[in-house]
């Protein structure tokens, strides 16, 4: 057979690129298409070779994990790479032959690992200096990439001269991958001995590498064990309810050498196309075919547990699961509720017949489902920081800087809201109107007139009310307090101007401030990086004239609960008519780590521990000893049924004899909130983030009547009543309906009872229906008795 002979073809533009697909042995039918993509762009030429970015895509369910991920190949030609950014070779190689500059790796085969996070920002590109942890696909795009640049010498400056590497290789971080490369001529070729230089596309031609799997150790320390796993997944089926039923996921890494981070872990289950809520994992589907929805993927909350520790105390996370049943599939017999378990770090994975499971009692503390910064019943929450450029100075600019609270039922309480940046260049703060930097830093070197703040890291917080008027703008002045967007918008903004200096005069010289920082009082904010946007318009008093600021950039701030506080701050305790038992908050539903310093309200010396105790001013909460040591518990308690309508009355308790709750808010999640005939001492707004359901509803106080909820005490309380009318189609007392699903207090989610002790409806309970006009007869029929 004659070999087919490819022509050479000429680029017509400047660059080429190259992409390689690298892949896990065998066909994975969890992750048909999942392969990680390495693509190499060249950017310019030099007068020996080129410059060239080269970027790793995991589009993989599973992740690249510590110590990350090394690439290698074989040179074609003689070539040299003279410089990296972004990531590094792992051998200089030998040298000797170059006298002048010595290139940054010499090797014929090097191999590149990628830079630690903190390297000098010269040594930084995008997405690059992550230690080569990649995230997976399912759990972020934007984190499964990872980027580097280098100059390669000695390889041809042009299109023709220039060869592909080859031999590529991938350690992820240990051997498994095979990587097979795709040279794509990305523009339009024109082949060099047609003679009438006809254009041609090349869409792109498949080099197929033979290699096998590469040989490896990745070592390790495993504890004895019967199975000899680094990694066991057990899976415990808890409890069976009417309509759900509940599992519990633990995973135990018996590697004392090895932690797992970012870990994932895959699991397949029938059911699982109907899981309502998971506590301490998140969640996500995937969905490979479009005739089937069993398969979950689950990896840890970030900077809560998505670290798996080594072999020890602390080596295990674990999960709750609670399932809603399919009556047409669902049974206990056979193994149903078993599962068939991927661990995606590769590791075999040791599977418990559950015939074999013995039961376990202990209970999921923090079993509060929070996603890193994205709340469901908010999700477009976020407070927005907006600079305005009103004019130029001889040096710099003055700004006017807006704090918007878009977060619906999140304020900011008192102490009120701390802001602060890190300035790009030598910049400082002559003047600032409505607000004032917590220090003014070292100002020795100027002479004349002396800045507001020479720290090349200022904090700024908001004036107090009553300053004088040369010190006010609009919206400042309120002790950093800002409603939620939900109670007022009006209140919900706050401004200040600052006058800075030395920073440049122009929107080319001007550089942004960045590493922006929020307290709204404490932790739980996070801020992008600003970002330059449109300049905002102004409408003059009169309406009829537009103004525009000179330059504007935003900063956006979302929360997360899980860095506000690693346990809840509220819990919620149920009771009802139709049962005597009060359902209480879960023990240590808040942690138990301040009950050493607590207050015991039967003390009769209360008063004067109390006063000794906040003479020390600390910020700390000074709680009442309680057996969940929250500083606030909501109680839902089932107060009446009528015929049409059903009552529930709703109260607040403040255990922390530091603090007063101003504008407080409270919000709850439940089916029957779409309907809501009336509303007692609070106000009361529906919350619908979604408009295909209307299930949460706002609740705060009447101002100047209840909008504060004071310190631990006789009056450390408030209470609401609400009317609801009843849907005949799903009101039921029956399996807790009547108890809400969420309940949030000032923002943060309430630790909830687990469903198995919700007060039930006893079996031979009889219907309490009363209208209210019976209810008018009985009471006049009692008063009548009262007085004869």
């Amino acid at each position: 057979m004659v070999p087919r002979r490819y022509e050479p073809w000429v680029l017509s533009t400047a660059t080429f690129a190259m992409v390689l697909s690298c892949a896990v042995m065998g066909y994975d039918h969890f992750d048909p298409y999942g392969s990680i993509n390495i693509k190499w762009d060249v950017v310019s030429w030099t007068p020996d070779g080129y410059v060239a970015v080269v970027k790793i895509q995991n589009r993989q369910m599973l992740q690249i994990m510590s110590p990350g991920w090394a690439l290698g190949w074989t040179w074609s030609k003689k070539e040299v790479i003279w410089s990296m950014v972004g990531a590094q070779p792992t051998d200089q190689g030998d040298c000797s032959n170059f006298k002048n500059g010595i290139p940054h790796c010499c090797k014929k085969s090097p191999t590149i690992v990628d830079l630690l996070p903190g390297v000098p920002k010269n040594q930084m590109v995008t997405s690059c200096c992550k230690a080569g942890v990649l995230a997976s696909w399912g759990q972020g795009p934007e984190a499964a990439v990872s980027a580097s640049q280098l100059s390669v010498c000695h390889s041809g400056t042009s299109n023709y001269t220039v060869k592909p590497p080859k031999d590529f290789y991938l350690f992820g971080p240990g051997t498994g991958y095979t990587c097979i490369c795709f040279a794509f001529l990305l523009a339009r070729w024109s082949s060099k001995n047609s003679s009438n230089e006809k254009d041609l596309k090349i869409s792109s031609e498949l080099k197929s590498e033979k290699r096998g799997l590469l040989e490896g150790n990745n070592g390790g320390m495993v504890e004895c064990t019967k199975h000899m796993c680094p990694i066991r997944v057990h899976w415990h089926v808890k409890d069976n309810y009417k309509e759900y039923w509940r599992l519990k996921i633990t995973i135990t890494n018996f590697n004392y050498l090895m932690n797992y981070t970012p870990w994932t872990l895959v699991a397949q289950h029938p059911n699982l196309n109907n899981l309502p809520n998971v506590y301490n994992f998140l969640y996500k589907p995937l969905n490979q075919y479009q005739s089937t929805n069993d398969t979950g993927m689950f990896y840890g909350i970030k900077y809560y547990n998505e670290l798996l520790m080594e072999a020890g105390p602390n080596g295990n996370v674990q999960s709750e699961l609670i399932l809603r049943k399919d009556l047409k599939t669902f049974t206990l017999n056979q193994g149903y509720k078993a599962v068939k378990l991927e661990n995606i770090q590769e590791v075999q994975v040791e599977v418990l017949d559950v015939a074999e499971i013995s039961a376990v009692g202990e209970h999921l503390v923090s079993s509060v489902a929070i996603s890193a910064a994205y709340d469901p019943l908010d999700p477009n929450g976020n407070i927005t920081i907006k600079w305005d450029v009103m004019s130029w100075t001889p040096d710099g600019y003055v700004a006017v800087v807006t704090m918007t609270n878009f977060q619906m039922y999140r304020h900011i309480m008192t102490p009120g809201w701390t802001l602060g940046w890190v300035w790009a260049k030598k910049e400082v703060i002559w003047s600032m109107v409505g607000a004032q930097a917590t220090e003014q830093g070292d100002c020795s070197k100027f002479k004349g007139t002396i800045p507001h703040c020479c720290k090349k890291n200022p904090t700024i917080v908001d004036l107090l009310p009553g300053v004088p008027y040369n010190q006010q703008i609009a919206n400042c002045c309120k002790g950093g307090v800002v409603a939620s967007w939900g109670q007022d918008s009006s209140a919900a903004v706050s401004s200040f101007q600052v006058s800075v200096g030395r920073s440049g005069s122009s929107n080319k010289t001007v550089k942004l401030p960045k590493n922006f920082t929020l307290l709204g009082p404490g932790p739980g904010y996070t801020c992008s990086q600003a970002k330059i946007v449109p300049s905002t318009v102004f409408l003059t008093p009169d309406s009829r004239r537009k103004t525009q600021a000179l330059m504007t950039w935003n900063v956006t701030c979302t929360y997360s609960q899980l860095l506000a506080s690693q346990k809840p701050t509220c819990c919620v305790s149920m009771s009802s008519f139709y049962n005597s038992t009060i359902t209480p908050c879960p023990s240590c539903a808040c942690g138990c780590q301040n009950k050493q310093h607590c207050v015991n309200a039967t003390d009769s010396k209360l008063s004067s521990v109390v006063a000794l105790n906040n003479r020390a001013k600390s910020n700390s909460p000074l709680l009442q000893c309680t057996q969940h040591m929250c500083p606030i518990r909501v109680h839902w308690h089932v107060k009446l049924n009528y015929k049409q309508f059903w009552r529930v009355k709703i109260a607040v308790t403040n255990f922390n004899y530091r603090s007063n709750y101003t504008q407080w808010t409270l919000v709850a999640e439940h089916p029957n909130l779409n309907n809501i005939t009336q509303v007692f001492s609070f106000v009361y707004k529906p919350l619908v983030p979604y408009t295909s359901k209307n299930d949460t509803g706002l609740f705060y106080g009447i101002k100047f009547y209840n909008d504060v909820l004071v310190a631990a005490g006789p009056d450390g309380n408030l209470q609401s009543e609400l009317i609801l009318t009843k849907d005949e189609e799903t009101f039921t007392f029956k399996e807790g309906w009547a108890f809400p699903r969420k309940i949030y207090f000032n923002g943060d989610e309430c630790m909830m009872p687990p469903p198995d002790s919700y007060p039930f409806l006893p079996n031979s309970a009889h219907r309490n229906l009363l209208s209210l006009p019976k209810l008018v007869l009985i009471f006049s029929l009692l008063a009548v008795l009262a007085f004869s």
